[in-house]
């Protein structure tokens, strides 16, 4: 089977795991252990640990939907940065948006690092 390329893979999570929740998709996509760097800290998570972001999220609201303003895959072949912009309905209807950026690193077809320096309410301008 062929390895997806970083930028494959990084869409693939956004715009199908965390869009249409896809759940085998988050299982296979996501590495044995993911650290997730903020400014001044990270945390590593378990695969499961992982998956359950998006189960855990999901089970919140009832819509989710991430729209990938900017995909920049490195030529190193494992780091993507992205810029986006989310729509997050919630289970009573109300609906809020959020931005940020993130880079991901990515070997052999599955995420292993994520960078992010936080999100905010609102969308790029």
């Amino acid at each position: 089977m062929a390895v997806r390329t970083a930028r494959e893979v990084v869409e693939l999570y956004n715009l199908v795991v965390w869009n249409e929740c896809d759940i085998e998709l988050a299982e296979e996509l996501l590495g044995d252990t993911v650290i997730r760097h903020e400014v001044g800290t990270a945390r590593t998570l378990t695969h499961a640990e992982a998956v359950a972001r998006v189960t855990d999220m999901w089970a919140q609201v009832e819509s989710l939907h991430f729209d990938l303003n900017v995909v920049i895959a490195n030529e190193d072949g494992e780091h993507v940065a992205i810029v986006y912009d989310s729509t997050i309905t919630t289970n009573d209807g109300n609906e809020t948006h959020i931005a940020s950026i993130e880079v991901f690193r990515v070997v052999a077809g599955r995420i292993t690092e994520v960078w992010n320096c936080g999100y905010h309410q609102g969308v790029w301008n």
